[in-house]
């Protein structure tokens, strides 16, 4: 009796183990230029989410002082060995070690590369990868605690068909109903910009197998609060359900990659934050339903 009482608790505990996913911990590999004019560019790994559960979420970050910035860095995992991944693929395997204190804001969440041998790059470097701080690096790289990179829900650059374009120019509009232009008389000054859907261009459009859409839409336009005038609106990004029910995601953001990088069959999608004195990264998962945001300032 004993003995099969004893089985019968084994089996249980490897039934629960089995059913817990690893602990993951997102990250992206960057290209970062020095913070002075004399400092060369660096390879190192942010940290940016974690699953918890069910839910992504990200560490901490935009710390509103100096004093949270030497500390901070006790909250982030103190090594980690990376599978570095871009579309779908491994890209090979770098190892991280958190930074004993952060020095500056835009530094959150870095980590040294410790380990040897060449650290994976895509392309070369570009002013497009480069963000607030314009300056040519290498396209960011997502980085996985786990080996998990596959993408199967298989998001591509797309063409929208045109009845698609007709929603997004639609929702575009109930977005944002108003929008003005620096006067042509006093550029210090904002008027009424009374725009048609002929001038809203689709920049950029991403498809899944699955029917799910993301576009990046773009108008030469300024939002009316914005009292210091001359600031285009930040391209604002809006998703597409395969029944074709769309939504407004963020603005300022441009797509680092997707891949299923909680191994749950789904693929995650991370955007970059592109905006002015802003940095970081969204992740959105569960249908579009859920986000988690890792972001911080410049200065």
């Amino acid at each position: 009796m004993r003995t099969r009482v004893l089985a019968l608790v084994l089996l249980f505990s490897s039934v629960f183990a089995n059913s817990q996913s690893p602990n993951v911990v997102l990250g992206v590999l960057e290209d970062l230029h020095g913070h002075f004019y004399e400092d060369p560019s660096f390879r190192a790994v942010r940290v940016i989410f974690q699953k918890n559960g069910n839910e992504w979420q990200a560490f901490q970050s935009n710390c509103p002082d100096t004093s949270c910035l030497k500390t901070v860095s006790s909250k982030y995992p103190r090594e980690v060995t990376w599978t570095i991944a871009f579309d779908g693929r491994n890209l090979g395997k770098v190892t991280g070690r958190t930074q004993d204190q952060f020095r500056f804001y835009s530094d959150l969440g870095l980590q040294d590369i410790s380990s040897g041998g060449t650290v994976p790059t895509m392309g070369k470097r570009s002013l497009q990868f480069g963000g607030y701080r314009d300056y040519p690096v290498f396209r960011p790289l997502i980085a996985n605690s786990q080996p998990y990179f596959k993408d199967p829900d298989v998001w591509k650059p797309s063409s929208p068909d045109q009845a698609l374009i007709e929603i997004l120019l639609t929702q575009f509009r109930k977005k944002f109903p108003e929008l003005c232009r620096a006067s042509k008389t006093d550029t210090s000054k904002l008027e009424p910009f009374p725009y048609r859907v002929q001038d809203i261009v689709v920049a950029k459009a991403y498809g899944s197998k699955t029917g799910w859409n993301v576009a990046r839409m773009h108008i030469e336009a300024i939002n009316c609060n914005d009292l210091e005038a001359g600031f285009d609106i930040d391209d604002p990004w809006f998703v597409a359900s395969p029944q074709h029910s769309v939504a407004y995601l963020d603005s300022g953001l441009w797509l680092v990659d997707a891949g299923d990088y909680d191994n749950d069959g789904r693929s995650e999608l991370v955007f970059s934050i592109d905006r002015d004195n802003e940095g970081g990264y969204e992740l959105f998962y569960d249908g579009f339903q859920k986000r988690a945001v890792f972001n911080f300032n410049y200065h």
